[in-house]
């Protein structure tokens, strides 16, 4: 395995020596050999971990999608063996929780599939919940799986999907790239020539990030999945106006050993620090809409728990209870689209 220096020269060397943010974020988080997610993550939570996650804090989160789940299964009327899939399951403390709160009887009637790229976070994984998992690489593997049909759930996934960086300079939108010279990484800019961002009267130097990797992910979901429940819980807001009000570099920022990281700080650590950012939650009721996942739903987290008995929860009067949302979506039958 190539030391980390001679990576970077070979791969961008391989790329004229410049690349776009997003396929740059996608090589710091998911690179097999330098990656963050795949190499470089020792856990989620605690003191080995760089971050920790509404699942690691509390279980009234798994308690409260528990109760989802079961008022899914009535909804859709489904009876017999459910599948239940999970993606992105950090270090499995979810899983076990909503195990655990759907109770001895109704997990006779459950099938636990995770979605988990990262081979350490799935050993985490395995130790923790042994045999009544099913683990897939890719969505489409778990629910070609079960036949297209049911309930899919996530906690912070969106945030980590790869993004594309833009900044506002004179009248109009350029994207970031990222370019590597003599041992050394910088930004360079071009034009974007993508649709208009959803941001009301940007300022000059304005920073934002957009997600056409999840978008692309939502669309092969939706394709895959026949009928079922989607439930989505991550940090942002419901427009792109409220996400970056007041936040002229945007919301991208890295995380080491609980620190946050931004500017600059972004770039260092290549593979060794989780990249991430808010998430505007229009965008996935638009792409969703648009692939026949109807929106049931969008919430706050302390709305969300305090439907599901969890309201005396730090995660529901904390801070968090406010800065995640949820958001409910139910598969409709229909050819998914790509136009906006």
């Amino acid at each position: 395995m190539p030391d980390l220096r001679t990576f970077l020269e070979r791969t961008f060397a391989a790329r004229g020596g410049v690349m776009s943010f997003e396929e740059f974020m996608a090589l710091a988080l998911y690179d097999p050999e330098h990656g963050y997610y795949t190499k470089g993550i020792a856990d989620v939570g605690g003191a080995r971990g760089d971050f920790a996650t509404s699942a690691t804090l509390s279980d009234a989160l798994a308690r409260a999608i528990a109760r989802w789940i079961a008022g899914e299964i009535a909804v859709h009327g489904w009876r017999g063996p459910v599948a239940v899939i999970e993606v992105g399951g950090g270090n499995g403390a979810l899983a076990a929780g909503v195990l655990k709160a759907l109770g001895w009887w109704r997990r006779r009637s459950i099938r636990y599939h995770l979605v988990e790229v990262s081979p350490v976070l799935r050993e985490l994984q395995r130790k923790r919940l042994g045999r009544p998992v099913t683990w897939h690489e890719t969505i489409t593997e778990a629910l070609d799986a079960v036949g297209g049909k049911a309930l899919i759930f996530s906690n912070e996934l969106v945030d980590a999907f790869p993004v594309q960086w833009l900044v506002f300079h004179e009248g109009t939108w350029r994207e970031i790239l990222v370019r590597y010279e003599s041992g050394r990484l910088s930004e360079i800019f071009r034009e974007y020539e993508g649709p208009p961002p959803d941001l009301t009267d940007p300022r000059e130097g304005q920073r934002i990030e957009l997600r056409p990797s999840f978008r692309f992910w939502l669309r092969e979901t939706a394709t895959a999945m026949h009928e079922g429940s989607m439930l989505t819980i991550d940090y942002g807001a419901a427009t792109a106006d409220e996400v970056y009000h007041r936040r002229p570099g945007g919301t991208l920022r890295a995380y080491h050993r609980h620190e946050r990281i931004e500017g600059g700080g972004i770039y260092a650590r290549f593979g060794k620090q989780d990249l991430t950012s808010d998430v505007v939650f229009a965008d996935l009721v638009r792409w969703g809409e648009a692939c026949g996942l109807r929106q049931v739903r969008l919430a706050t987290q302390r709305d969300f728990l305090e439907r599901h008995g969890a309201h005396d929860d730090a995660m529901s009067t904390g801070e968090a209870g406010e800065a995640f949302l949820v958001l409910e979506q139910r598969r409709e039958f229909g050819a998914c689209h790509t136009g906006d």
